[in-house]
């Protein structure tokens, strides 16, 4: 567990950032060594990894001439997705391919499992979903193609933005370790203290105080 001073958050103070228009989700982001940081919707939880992380993170912005192929590759991508779809639903109505559901694997969570024996009305419910994606993804296609032939250079953009602070977890082994969802995170980062008095997460305060109040 690492103590150090220099982990204690300090007042917030702008920066410069770069930003720029994503070829994927057309959000403005940030852009890092020429290229997009990394951004997309994140676990609640604060784990390590990212689930649905945007497939433009890492790519040339929209304004380059890389950044307009990758969109165009992106449209084309879809097109052949939804050929996939509509053919597999074909199959699925003609029982020579599996149905999918979700299925409730712990509360909050569940996940997409093959249905044994399906019946019919489950056959034509999993084919007319896949259907409907299929529509979906030449709709999007389509918006990637017209904003394709619209495309003009542009550089970046400067913004000033407020510095993130460091948030310091509190972490015990005392207690049983960690007091909030992201105190495990932190401790595997070094962003922990036993110290209540300087702990800045919100959470962790909370949940503290409830303890003292027991």
């Amino acid at each position: 567990m690492i103590n150090s001073d220099s982990l204690v958050a300090t007042a917030s103070s702008t920066r410069t950032q770069y930003r720029a228009i994503c070829p994927a989700c057309f959000a403005q982001q940030a852009v890092r060594g020429g290229r997009l940081a990394d951004h997309g919707y994140r676990r609640p939880q604060q784990w390590h990894s990212n689930v649905g992380t945007c497939a433009g993170a890492g790519r040339q912005h929209f304004g380059t001439v890389e950044g307009r192929d990758y969109t165009a590759s992106l449209a084309t991508s879809l097109r052949l997705q939804a050929s996939t779809a509509d053919q597999t639903a074909r199959l699925v109505e003609q029982g020579t391919s599996p149905v999918y559901g979700r299925k409730r694997v712990a509360v909050g969570v569940s996940q997409e499992v093959e249905i044994e024996n399906p019946l019919p009305w489950q056959r034509t419910d999993y084919a007319t979903k896949l259907r409907g994606a299929a529509k979906m993804m030449r709709v999007q296609a389509s918006e990637f193609d017209a904003l394709v032939a619209k495309w003009v250079a542009v550089e970046p953009i400067t913004v000033t933005v407020q510095k993130a602070t460091t948030l310091l977890h509190f972490y015990s082994a005392r207690i049983g370790g960690k007091v909030c969802a992201s105190s495990r995170m932190g401790a595997m980062k070094g962003m922990t203290t036993s110290d209540v008095a300087r702990v800045t997460c919100d959470k962790c305060k909370a949940r503290l105080a409830r303890l003292a109040n027991r």
